[in-house]
């Protein structure tokens, strides 16, 4: 049995000018989820560059994250990498920093069979020491079947899934062929209250660092059976996902950070064309207006 539940943020990165990560910043933004009613962190994830960073500075961000913690609640970090040894380190430096658990992406580029996939998993959850969710991001790595996520659930120390699919019927039929005890996360923002009814667990969404108050009231509301609030709120996030989309991820979701009042967007760890810089610019007043909106459509101050 896995130990998450509710709204986690799959946390995003800022940086200073010469990219360099911004700890400070990283910091407050932590906090300010934590003090909005996140029931977690998660870093290391797409969204924050993890696959563009060292180890080293992924290590940086666990222990960031943990400090911020607290022991308030709990924290989970990516472990992805095309690198065996580096998902190892990876793994074995967040046990030596107390944090909670790993999230594994397949590893990318090289096309491995699934039967090569599952003795990955398998190797890897015999070694490491915090327990594993596993992460279907078709985006960004290898999809996962049904089938595959049928068998790595049985395994010793493979806790949950975090989908990232987008696809429903997909995430109903995970549901389905699990254990009661195998945590389903959902990592599409759009589809939080009608996962939450299918009986996941709870999500691990960017949108859930940007408007942390809101995602996690449609957990509340989902609990409370306030299904009419919650569709609500889910239906207003949806033109801030499709902004945050619409630019090279994650710099869309980064400006909507900065709309909020943060320190990102002002640079990347990948250098910015002057294309990029002009759009962050140019689209501002566009993010600013947008949380106007979301604020007046659910009665809430942003």
């Amino acid at each position: 049995m896995g130990i998450l539940q509710g709204t986690l943020p799959a946390l995003l990165t800022p940086y200073n000018n010469d990219r360099s990560i911004n700890e400070e910043e990283f910091v407050r933004y932590c906090e300010f989820g934590i003090s909005k009613g996140l029931n977690g962190l998660f870093c290391n994830g797409s969204a924050g560059d993890s696959q563009a960073l060292s180890v080293e500075e992924q290590v940086k961000l666990m222990k960031l994250t943990k400090e911020v913690a607290k022991n308030r609640v709990p924290v989970i970090t990516g472990i992805a990498s095309t690198i065996y040894e580096n998902t190892f380190i990876l793994a074995q430096k967040a046990y030596e920093l107390g944090l909670d658990a790993l999230l594994l992406a397949m590893p990318y580029y090289y096309k491995l069979s699934e039967d090569a996939l599952f003795e990955y998993v398998k190797d890897l959850t015999s070694k490491v020491k915090l327990p594993l969710y596993v992460y279907n991001i078709p985006l960004f790595a290898p999809p996962l079947s049904l089938g595959f996520i049928e068998r790595v659930s049985k395994l010793d120390n493979v806790v949950g899934i975090k989908d990232s699919s987008g696809d429903a019927l997909l995430l109903n039929h995970i549901l389905d062929i699990v254990s009661t005890d195998f945590d389903v996360f959902v990592g599409r923002e759009e589809f939080y209250a009608g996962a939450l009814f299918a009986g996941a667990k709870g999500c691990m969404t960017t949108i859930s660092g940007i408007f942390p108050e809101l995602m996690s009231e449609i957990y509340k509301s989902m609990r409370t059976k306030n299904y009419e609030r919650a569709l609500l709120i889910q239906k207003s996030l949806l033109k801030a996902i499709r902004f945050g989309m619409s630019m090279a991820f994650p710099m869309g979701f980064a400006l909507l950070l900065k709309a909020r009042g943060f320190e990102f967007a002002n640079t990347s760890v990948h250098p910015l064309s002057k294309t990029t810089k002009e759009e962050l610019n140019i689209r501002f007043d566009e993010a600013k207006k947008l949380i106007k909106s979301i604020e007046k459509e659910i009665g809430v101050k942003l």
